[in-house]
């Protein structure tokens, strides 16, 4: 199976109804050569005296189309591969595919094409729609693509469309190229949701019901992908800076860049932890109290108690709220120092990973006894030794 065309990455996103070249164009998804031929013509003659066109009725577009946006859509009409992608993606009706489905089996594609469409125009607020229906829309979507997608004769259509598009670019192409880039093209937008904080709580609802189907199960956690990558280098940066100038005795800089960087930096990971596996979530919260509990600490050693005394305790509060079980005993402790001003006494610094480097040791003389058993002494030894500096570097 090769790669899926380029054309799903061009459509990925708020976007996807919005370029489909049907949508921009008017024409019907059985439009051929002359067909398309005319339309491009009458649209330029058009177009040359006015500033945009409407477009297909069911397009989400309500200011119409200008003249490059037109000019665009055509040129996509050229490759045929790109064009069985827009075809996949917009209303079927009642065109003549000559695919041998059911009626009903296009009248359940055009039913998913439209709760979806209508779920992400609700979502951005350029429908004017009622926004207790939200949940709704997503949820017709999610079950009505995942039946088609699931369905054979799926499969079965597309293999007849791309035999009457009869063009060589399609040879080095079967059906399952196509399939395979319909979840994740289907599942895009919620990338550019996410964008939003303030949806993500609702949104990672409505992908839960998305996650419910296998087909969407799979691709889903890849959308967040970027955005999660992003949030977390952002929140990698602060924490670098704050142990820098920690580790400089740069205390109260250190305790800024906390408070200013750090923890803000965290809620907005802290806001997509639906979309973030549940290991990487904890060693992410591991990480930042580490970070506030040592600075914090680092300040009340420095006698610094009671210059940056109820900045400590909303510190170390944060430090307890965002704990992860295995530190936070002794968060709490250290907490109830720093309030009743007997840091460093009652306190304690926290080592970062240490848990996780105890695992990777464990497995390394696992390791190092199969090996022992299986390759030899030499092996055994060697590997044993690696994972011993490789623990090291970890927990450094």
């Amino acid at each position: 199976m090769k790669e899926s065309p380029a054309r799903f990455a061009d459509l990925a996103g708020l976007r996807l109804y919005r370029r489909n070249i049907f949508a921009v164009t008017g024409l019907p998804v059985d439009a051929r050569g002359p067909a398309v031929r005319r339309q491009r013509q009458r649209l330029d003659a058009r177009l040359a005296v006015e500033r945009t066109w409407r477009g297909d009725a069911r397009s989400p577009v309500r200011d119409g189309y200008r003249k490059e946006e037109v000019r665009l859509a055509f040129e996509e009409f050229q490759d045929p591969r790109r064009r069985l992608v827009d075809e996949l993606t917009w209303y079927w009706g009642d065109a003549d595919l000559g695919c041998g489905c059911a009626p009903a089996a296009h009248e359940r594609h055009d039913e998913a094409v439209g709760a979806h469409l209508t779920a992400i125009e609700a979502e951005t607020g350029r429908a004017d729609l009622p926004s207790t229906g939200h949940a709704r829309y997503w949820t017709d979507a999610a079950a009505g693509w995942a039946r088609l997608l699931d369905s054979p004769g799926l499969r079965a259509h597309i293999a007849h469309r791309m035999t009457a598009l009869a063009d060589p670019r399609l040879d080095d192409h079967s059906p399952d190229d196509f399939l395979a880039g319909l979840p994740r093209l289907l599942l895009s937008p919620f990338a550019e949701l996410a964008d939003d904080r303030s949806v993500r709580p609702r949104l990672a609802e409505v992908c839960a019901d998305w996650a419910e189907y296998p087909v969407f199960a799979t691709p889903l956690p890849d959308v967040f992908e970027d955005t999660v990558e992003e949030t977390a280098d952002r929140l990698k940066d602060a924490l670098r800076t704050a142990g820098e100038r920690h580790e400089a005795g740069q205390h109260a800089d250190a305790l800024e860049t906390l408070e200013q960087r750090v923890l803000p930096a965290y809620a907005e990971f802290e806001s997509l932890e639906k979309f973030v596996s549940e290991s990487r979530s904890e060693e992410m919260a591991h990480t930042v109290t580490v970070a506030l509990n040592n600075v914090a600490l680092g300040m009340c050693e420095a006698g610094l108690q009671r210059p940056f005394r109820s900045r400590l305790v909303e510190v170390m509060e944060a430090a307890s709220r965002i704990a992860p079980t295995r530190d936070q005993a002794q968060i709490d402790q250290n907490l109830t120092a720093v309030r009743t001003g007997h840091a460093p006494a009652g306190a304690q610094q926290l080592k970062p990973s240490e848990c996780a480097g105890c695992v990777l040791m464990l497995l390394t003389i696992v390791g190092g006894v199969v090996a022992g058993l299986t390759a030899g002494a030499a092996w055994a030894t060697g590997i044993i030794i690696g994972g011993f500096v490789l623990a090291g570097m970890f927990a450094s």
